[in-house]
């Protein structure tokens, strides 16, 4: 009896040793300040969540990371400062440019304007080559206006109208004429007035041609000469 109570005591004993012990380095470890950051390192490069080991991120890496993109994300900026805008050429002649030509009638003071579109080896031309071209390609014409708005060329004649109708003498009568697009005059009636039974002031307008702009003041004036 008296022995199994001495092995209990002796067990009793030794426990309380070692959890002195224990305590003891415990204590000495965690004084010890390069003993302890020595093994908060140690904790900190294998975290246990569920029993799932995270190796924990250094924030060096992590500020070096920032520091390296920062530098590039900073010279992209830097390239797209220095990148030039995209600007339209606005000297540059387009397939939506009009050409219209203006002509002056002086016998009967109209103005005609027709427009058409400007040669397709011209687009994409400089407006310097485009006036160099109708220089010398419009030589009867005058530049009024040049650019990206408008192209118009200007010129004044004595020649007729287009649709307009003409008296003149034709093979010793009054003849009827009108004038086409082209300015030619094509003849649509020749009367049974002889020129000679005019007065000389009348065949002189017949001679040098009555210009109307209908038909039907062609054969009035045509109505007087033969009463």
């Amino acid at each position: 009896m008296w022995r199994r109570r001495r092995r209990k005591r002796g067990k009793i004993f030794a426990g309380c040793l070692i959890l002195l012990i224990i305590g003891f380095v415990y204590g000495y470890l965690t004084n010890d300040p390069e003993m302890s950051e020595h093994i908060k390192k140690r904790n900190m490069k294998n975290i246990s969540l569920g029993g799932i080991n995270v190796k924990p991120q250094n924030n060096t890496q992590n500020q070096n990371k920032e520091n390296q993109q920062k530098p590039q994300e900073d010279h992209q900026e830097e390239n797209t400062e220095d990148r030039e805008p995209i600007v339209e050429n606005v000297n540059v002649v387009t397939d939506d440019i009009q050409i219209v030509f203006s002509t002056y009638y002086k016998n009967t003071r109209d103005m005609v304007t027709k427009e058409s579109k400007l040669p397709n080896q011209l687009i994409g031309r400089k407006f310097d080559e485009l006036q160099t071209y109708l220089k010398e390609n419009y030589v009867e014409w005058n530049i009024r206006q040049c650019n990206k708005n408008r192209v118009e060329l200007y010129q004044e004649t004595d020649r007729i109208p287009p649709n307009y109708y003409l008296a003149k003498e034709y093979n010793g009568y009054i003849a009827i004429f009108k004038v086409n697009e082209d300015g030619e005059n094509i003849l649509v009636e020749q009367t049974e007035i002889p020129t000679s039974s005019l007065g000389e002031m009348d065949l002189q307008y017949i001679k040098k041609g009555i210009i109307k702009k209908k038909r039907d003041e062609i054969n009035q004036i045509l109505e007087d000469y033969s009463s």
